[in-house]
This record gives C-alpha cells, sequence and structure tokens, in this order.
C-alpha cells in the first residue's frame, strides 16, 4: 500500500509523504509515534475524489497553533491567542466557501496523533454547526476559539490517566472529571479569551437531563456554544482510535448520538448534527444486502443513509470485472447491511 495523504506531527513536519510505498519500519515508526491510523491508496478506490472542508495546510498549521499553546500553559506562561485566531478566521472561511460539502468523516479525521487534532476536528465541526444555527462572525469566532481550546484543562491529568488502555477507576475518574473546571480557570485569566467561549470548556461534559459534570447542569443552564460543542467532542472521540476502544464507524457514532439525545445531548443540536453528517463518508465500503461490497463514492444529502455506491465485488467474492455504480435513493430493493474496515 501506499500512502494517500501525507503524515505529519504536531510541529506540521511531514512524517511520509503522499505515494511513499509502506513498508515494516515506516508502519513501527508511525507506532512507535503514536499515529493510530494512515491514509493508504488500494487499486479499487484510488481514483475516487474525497472532498475537503478546510485545506490540509490550513489543519496543519492549526494543530500545530493549539499545539503551542498547550506547551505554553503546561510550562506556566501567558500564550499569544493571536495565531490561533488568524487559523480559526482561515477555517471559518474555507467553511463557508465549502458549506455546499456534506461533513465526510474524511473531512475532517486526521491520524496525525489525538490530542491537537481532536481539538481543531472539533472546531471544524463546530462550526459547521454554527453556521447551520446561523450564529454570526463574532459568534462564530467566540464557539471556535472555545471549541479548539475546551480540554486544555487536561493539561493538569497525569497521562497515565488519559492514556490507560483499560476502565479508570473511580479516583481516576474523579481526575478526570476536574478538567472542564481547570480548563475555565486557564482560559478565564486569559483576557484575550471572550467568557463564553471560556465557559465552553467548563460546561462541554454537560447533560441536559442534569447528569453530566462538573456542575451537574441542566439543559436551561447550559450555554449553546457547549451544547454544540459536547456533542461534537462525543462525536470525534467515538469515531477516533483510543488506547482504551477502536473507533466506532462513523453510522454507528451517529445512531448512539440519535439514541442519547435528550439524555447526554441537546435534542436541538443532536438532530441539527445528523443533519449535517453523513453516515458512510466517500470511501467507506459497505456490505450490500445482496452480499455484494462496494465503496461509497458520493453522498446524496438528501438521504443520506443512501449514498451512490460503486460496486467492486460479487455476492461470491470475485471481483467484478467492470466497476459500475448504483444511487441507493433509487434502488429501493437495495440496502447497506455495515460499514468495513
Amino acid at each position: 500500500m501506499r500512502v494517500a495523504r501525507p503524515i505529519y506531527d504536531d510541529d506540521g513536519r511531514i512524517l511520509l509523504n503522499t505515494g511513499v510505498m509502506l513498508n515494516q519500519l515506516y508502519i513501527a515508526k508511525l507506532i512507535e509515534k503514536r499515529i493510530p491510523g494512515i491514509y493508504v491508496t488500494i487499486d479499487e478506490t484510488d481514483n475516487i475524489p474525497i472532498p475537503e472542508i478546510i485545506s490540509q495546510q490550513t489543519r496543519v498549521t492549526a494543530i500545530k497553533q493549539v499545539k503551542d499553546v498547550f506547551e505554553s500553559v503546561q510550562v506556566g506562561k501567558t500564550f499569544d491567542i493571536e495565531p490561533l485566531n488568524q487559523s480559526i478566521n482561515s477555517i471559518i472561511d474555507e467553511i463557508v466557501y465549502n458549506q455546499n460539502v456534506l461533513v465526510n468523516l474524511s473531512e475532517i479525521r486526521t491520524f496525525d496523533g489525538y490530542t491537537f487534532a481532536h481539538s481543531v476536528n472539533v472546531c471544524v465541526l463546530s462550526i459547521v454547526l454554527g453556521l447551520k444555527f446561523e450564529l454570526n462572525e463574532l459568534e462564530l469566532k467566540e464557539l471556535a476559539l472555545g471549541a479548539v481550546l475546551h480540554d486544555i484543562g487536561k493539561l493538569n491529568i497525569s497521562s497515565y490517566v488519559l492514556n490507560k488502555p483499560g476502565r479508570l477507576t473511580k479516583d481516576e475518574f474523579s481526575e478526570v472529571k476536574k478538567h472542564p473546571f481547570q480548563g475555565w480557570q486557564i482560559l478565564r485569566n486569559n483576557p484575550e479569551i471572550p467568557l463564553l467561549s471560556a465557559h465552553v470548556a467548563f460546561q462541554h461534559h454537560e447533560q441536559p437531563n442534569g447528569q453530566g459534570y462538573p456542575r451537574r447542569l441542566i439543559d436551561e443552564q447550559m450555554y449553546h456554544y457547549a451544547k454544540i460543542v459536547g456533542v461534537v467532542d462525543a462525536y470525534d472521540a467515538m469515531t477516533s482510535v483510543r488506547p482504551y476502544r477502536n473507533a466506532m464507524q462513523p453510522s454507528q457514532a451517529l445512531h448512539l448520538i440519535r439514541q442519547l439525545s435528550g439524555i447526554q445531548f441537546s435534542p436541538a443540536v443532536a438532530d441539527c448534527f445528523l443533519k449535517c453528517v453523513a453516515p458512510y463518508p466517500i470511501g467507506t465500503r459497505v456490505l450490500l444486502n445482496t452480499r455484494e461490497v462496494g465503496v461509497v463514492v458520493d453522498v446524496n444529502s438528501t438521504n443520506r443513509d443512501r449514498p451512490i455506491i460503486r460496486l467492486l465485488f460479487r455476492p461470491d467474492g470475485k471481483k467484478y470485472n467492470k466497476y459500475q455504480e448504483i444511487d441507493l435513493a433509487k434502488e429501493d430493493f437495495l440496502s447497506i447491511e455495515k460499514s468495513l474496515l
């Protein structure tokens, strides 16, 4: 397999570039650097164009700037928010320009580590939802800044607890539950951070049913920005590889968000999110009810559960000599049984 997209470290340096042939040494080095996965080119899907809602350069720059802010806080320094604000402006501009693109997992997913990339992923999807809720420019920037720094309180949690592969003890979970308040303290002490942005860090683990933390707020007590980031944060965590579990498929994560609407997530925000994100992103391999295997080549914006599929393998497992594409929205007898890893 060949690398399909460049792989960067947290400082924006390329580890492996597009087109590089993978070998065991490269794979071992990526695992050593805790890169959980990469995009590869395989013969059946290498000519499928996957749209991006923000450019890779914008994403890489933002990841580096989040890392710089976290590192400054970690050593007790004040941090300059202006470079991060410039990245947020670029992200907003690109998302506004690409609003007609239905969000695919591949458009926000990055495999360049977790913490800083997760922050940028949450920022991107929060902006998408903010636009759907018709936030103005100032509100979008407040939301985006709170989203990209929502987990800054985790700097005070031991890396052992954050990366523990097994179930957390009661004391360890109590330590994790402190990070929203600690994040709030860090952000509110910086005069350049709007108060509503700081509240995103404080409230993103609250739940409308009053069972969240740290203050067990109910829906009416939560700020709208925090409700948005709460849904997006959970989705990105669910669809990411973590030390203690494998990643969920987007369709599985969206199903869970639908089930938890009104319990863990604001119903209005959950409903909006479900309308924005494709359950079967472009490039996803799927098994059909006919036992054929295909790959998603496009998403129907009005019927996201029934994308356009390129058939690859027959029911008996043999490859089709000539690929054909079918629109599931027009084929009532066909359906997707599951995504394939």
